[in-house]
């Protein structure tokens, strides 16, 4: 897991429940959501759980940067029109653009437990090491 570059940072979802996720968000993808998203964490936020993903309401406001409706399964996205940090449980087309910002590092079940997180939950989003 060293592999990590400059551009890397590493960061987990605390949900109630005890869930944590661990991820990767890379600046390379889209350098002003990921560097808005750093400067603003920790974060707090409410969870949705719906048609395979999950959305976490940011509240940043940020456009699209290199938009795409192709995600793969692990994807952390940013989704401009929900304002909201999705992470997907599957490979999919998404319903509208979204801006693939990392990945989840943590293991295949840890990821598929999002789908048992309660709508409205909270959840924390902060820096590892």
């Amino acid at each position: 897991m060293d592999d990590l570059s400059d551009t890397d940072l590493r960061i987990e979802f605390v949900f109630d429940g005890n869930l944590v996720l661990r991820g990767t968000l890379n600046r390379i993808y889209a350098p002003l959501i990921v560097e808005e998203i750093k400067f603003r964490l920790p974060l707090e936020g409410r969870t949705a759980f719906m048609r395979d993903e999950m959305k976490i309401t940011l509240g940043i406001s940020k456009g699209n940067a290199k938009p795409t409706n192709e995600v793969k399964k692990g994807d952390i996205a940013y989704q401009p029109l929900g304002d909201s940090l999705d992470i997907y449980l599957k490979d999919k087309l998404t319903f509208s653009q979204v801006n693939i910002i990392g990945k989840i590092t943590s293991d295949e079940k840890q990821l598929e437990a999002l789908a048992t997180v309660r709508r409205g939950s909270q959840v924390a989003i902060r820096l590892t090491d």
